[in-house]
C-alpha cells in the first residue's frame, strides 16, 4: 500500500519502500528502548533523589510542573545511579529551576493512576511509553537547589532566559486574563494556567491547535520571514545562502524560544526542508517534501508514529497538499467590485484549507477525543478564526520581534501602544468564539468510531480518489465494498444491558449508572468544579455505551446517603454512623471519615466495606482492632483498583 500511494503521488521509490518498512522497525525499536528504559529502584522504597530538569517549567498558580530525570538516588547508605524520568510539582519559592537544574528531593514518587472506568486513556502506559514513571508534589521545605539559574549557561537556558523576557513584556503590555494568558502559550509555548472554559471553547470549534506553538504559528512566521528576506533569493547563488542561513537562524531560534516541544519541532524540521528546496531547487514537490521530513523525524522517533499529535499534524499537511488547491480551483470568484471580490475569494481559499485539513484528520480526532466540532457551524465559522487568529499571531509576532528594540530605544509608550492592539485582537477573537459557542454548542459529544473504520475511510478516499484519476471500474466496486462494510457497524443495533460502576474521586465515591442511551451519576459537589474530570475519566465510558443524555446528581459531602440498585443496598458514610437493623449493605467510606478509634467500624461486620483512598499502614493497624478484615485482605480500596461493575 505504502508503495503504491508512494509511486502514485511521484515520491521516490526509497522513501516509499522506507515508508512500508518503517512499522516493524518502530515496533522493534520500541521494544530496545522499553527494556533499556526499566527503572533501577523501587519507587516506593526510595524517597531521596537527585533530579535534573529535562523541559522548560510549566508555571501553575499555586506549583511548579517540571519534567526531571532521576541522576541518583539514595539506596540506605549509598548514592547510585538513578534512571527513568518523572513529572514534579514543586511549590514556588524564590528561587526558580530552569531546564538543566539539578534538585536534591526527599519524597515519596507516586506512580500514575491506572484507569478507573473502562475505555478511559490509560496515563501509565503513555506517560511509560514517554519514559516518565511517576509523580510528586514537593513541599518547599523537602528539595533544595543544588545549582543556582546562572551557573547552567548552556544555549537552552539562554533560550528560556528570551522567552521569560518577552512573557514579561507581554505581561507588561496586556491587562491579565484569558487574553495575556493565550497570547503567552500562542506566541512563547509558555506552559501557562489557561482555564478548563476556555480550553473548551477552543476544543469545541475544532481550534485548539492554535493553543499550541505547532504548524500555524511556525508558518506564519516562515511566510513572513520569506517575505521579508526574499529578495535575497534573486541576488544569486550567495544570496540563496545568505537567505537559507538567516531563515534557518530565525525559525529555529523561535523553535527555541517556544520551548522546542514536539508541535514546533515537526513543524521547524518540515519548514527547514521546505526552506532547502525553495533556495537551492529548481524544482520541488511538495509530497516529495512532506515525506523526506516525515521520514526524518521517524528515524530519529520511530515511536512518534504512534502520537496522535504527529498523526493529525502530518496528515492534516498532506489533506493541504493534495487537495487544497484543487478545491480551491473549482470555483472561479469574479466580480467586478474588488473589494467583494477579495472577501469572497478570500473566504472560498480558507474554507478549502479547513476542509483539506481535516479531510485526513476528522477520523482521529473521533477515535482519540470522541468529539467533533459541528460541520455545519465549524465550516461557517472556521474562516473567520482563521482571519482572526492569524491577525492576533501577526500582530504578536511583531510585539515579540520589536520589543527588545523599542525597550533599548526606550520607546516604552510604543510599546503599550502595540501591546493594547494586541490584546484589543485576541478580544475579537474571544469575543466571537464565546458568542458563538454559547449560543449554538457547536460540538458533538459522545462520538465512538472503531479503528477498523478508520481504515476503511482512509482506504475509501484512496480508493475514490484513484477513480477520479483513472475511471477504472475496479475502484468504484472497491469503495462500494468498502461503503457496505461499514454499514454493518450501524446497521446491527447494539444492546448493553443496564449497568453501573463505582469509583472514587479525590476521596469521594462516584457511582454512575448507564441503561440504553441514558446515563445517571451520584458524585460530590466538588465534581461540579472539574469539568476536565469528567471529560477525561466518564466521557470515554459514555461515547463507548452509546449514551446520549446525562443527568448527573451531587451530594452533599458530610451528610451520609443510601441508595438500592438491582437489590443491592448501598450507604455511603461521610461520617460515623451505627449500622441499622436489616440486610447486608455494601458500605463506602469517604475520607471523611478516617477517625483514630472507630469503634462504630465493629457494628458492620458482616458487610462489604469499600474505602476510596487507601490509609497509610499505621492507621490500618489501629483500624484492624475494630474491623479485623482490614489486614486480611478483605476490604477494598477504590483508589487502588478499576470500579466496580455492578
Amino acid at each position: 500500500m505504502a508503495i503504491f500511494i508512494g509511486s502514485f503521488f511521484k515520491i521516490r521509490y526509497f522513501l516509499s519502500i522506507s515508508f512500508s518498512l518503517l512499522l516493524p522497525i518502530a515496533g522493534y525499536l520500541n521494544a530496545g528502548f522499553n527494556t533499556r528504559a526499566n527503572l533501577n529502584f523501587d519507587l516506593k522504597k526510595t524517597n531521596t533523589f537527585v533530579f535534573e530538569v529535562i523541559d522548560f517549567p510549566e508555571n501553575k498558580p499555586k506549583s511548579i510542573g517540571l519534567i526531571v530525570h532521576c541522576i541518583a538516588f539514595l539506596d540506605q547508605k549509598h548514592w547510585k545511579k538513578g534512571s527513568g524520568n518523572f513529572k514534579i510539582y514543586l511549590a514556588k519559592t524564590a528561587n526558580k529551576p530552569v531546564k538543566g537544574s539539578r534538585l536534591l528531593v526527599r519524597s515519596t514518587l507516586i506512580p500514575f493512576p491506572q484507569p478507573s472506568f473502562p475505555f478511559e486513556k490509560n496515563w501509565s502506559e503513555y506517560f511509560q511509553a514517554k519514559g516518565i514513571y511517576g509523580s510528586a508534589f514537593i513541599a518547599k521545605n523537602s528539595f533544595v537547589l543544588l545549582n543556582e539559574a546562572a551557573v547552567n549557561k548552556n544555549i537552552v537556558y539562554y533560550f528560556h532566559l528570551w522567552q521569560s523576557y518577552l512573557a514579561q513584556q507581554l505581561a507588561l503590555a496586556m491587562h491579565r486574563g484569558i487574553n495575556l494568558d493565550v497570547a503567552k502559550t500562542m506566541l512563547l509555548g509558555v506552559k501557562s494556567s489557561i482555564d478548563f472554559e476556555t480550553m473548551s471553547v477552543y476544543s469545541s470549534l475544532g481550534a485548539i491547535h492554535i493553543l499550541s506553538v505547532s504548524g500555524l504559528h511556525v508558518g506564519l512566521l516562515y511566510a513572513g520571514l520569506s517575505f521579508i528576506f526574499g529578495f535575497l533569493l534573486r541576488k544569486g547563488r550567495y544570496g540563496k545562502i545568505l537567505f537559507f542561513i538567516l531563515m534557518m537562524i530565525l525559525l529555529w531560534a523561535y523553535a527555541g524560544i517556544s520551548g522546542f516541544s514536539d508541535p514546533v519541532l515537526r513543524s521547524a524540521w518540515m519548514f527547514s526542508v521546505m526552506l532547502f528546496a525553495k533556495a537551492f531547487l529548481h524544482h520541488q514537490n511538495g509530497i516529495n517534501t512532506w515525506a523526506f521530513s516525515c521520514f526524518v523525524l521517524l528515524v530519529f522517533k520511530p515511536m512518534a508514529l504512534f502520537e496522535p499529535g504527529f498523526q493529525l499534524s502530518y496528515l492534516a499537511v498532506l489533506g493541504l497538499l493534495i487537495f487544497q488547491q484543487k478545491w480551491a480551483s473549482l470555483i472561479k470568484i469574479n466580480f467586478q467590485y474588488k473589494p467583494l471580490q477579495f472577501i469572497v475569494s478570500n473566504t472560498w481559499e480558507l474554507t478549502c484549507v479547513a476542509l483539506a485539513a481535516q479531510i485526513f484528520t476528522w477520523p482521529l480526532i473521533i477515535y482519540y477525543f470522541y468529539q467533533f466540532p459541528n460541520p455545519f457551524w465549524f465550516l461557517l465559522l472556521n474562516p473567520i478564526l482563521i482571519v482572526l487568529s492569524t491577525i492576533s499571531l501577526g500582530i504578536g509576532f511583531f510585539f515579540i520581534s520589536a520589543s527588545p528594540i523599542l525597550v533599548f530605544l526606550k520607546l516604552d509608550f510604543l510599546l503599550r501602544w502595540l501591546g493594547i492592539l494586541l490584546d484589543f485582537s485576541f478580544s475579537m477573537l474571544h469575543f466571537v468564539m464565546f458568542k458563538f459557542v454559547y449560543l449554538f454548542h457547536p460540538i458533538l459529544p459522545f462520538l465512538k468510531i472503531h479503528l477498523i473504520e478508520v481504515f476503511i475511510y482512509f482506504l475509501l478516499v484512496t480508493c475514490l480518489w484513484c477513480w477520479l484519476i483513472f475511471r477504472k471500474r475496479k475502484y468504484m466496486s472497491l469503495a462500494i465494498f468498502l461503503i457496505s462494510v461499514e454499514c454493518i457497524f450501524h446497521v446491527i443495533p447494539s444492546r448493553n444491558p443496564p449497568q453501573s460502576f463505582l469509583s472514587q474521586y479525590k476521596g469521594y465515591p462516584i457511582f454512575v449508572m448507564i441503561s440504553g442511551m441514558k446515563s445517571y451519576f451520584f458524585a460530590p459537589d466538588d465534581l461540579m468544579l472539574d469539568p476536565l474530570w469528567i471529560q477525561g475519566h466518564l466521557s470515554p465510558l459514555w461515547a463507548n455505551l452509546g449514551v446520549r443524555d446525562t443527568l448527573g446528581h451531587y451530594y452533599d459531602q458530610r451528610s451520609n446517603y443510601a441508595w438500592v440498585y438491582k437489590k443491592k443496598k448501598f450507604i455511603l458514610l461521610n461520617k460515623a454512623a451505627i449500622k441499622p437493623i436489616g440486610d447486608r449493605f455494601t458500605v463506602i467510606l469517604s475520607r471523611n471519615v478516617y477517625m483514630k478509634k472507630p469503634i462504630w467500624l465493629g457494628t458492620w461486620d458482616n458487610s462489604t466495606l469499600l474505602i476510596t483512598n487507601k490509609p497509610s499502614n499505621y492507621t490500618q493497624q489501629v483500624w484492624s482492632t475494630y474491623y479485623p478484615k482490614l489486614v486480611a485482605n478483605k476490604v477494598d480500596f477504590l483508589d487502588q483498583r478499576a470500579a466496580f461493575k455492578y
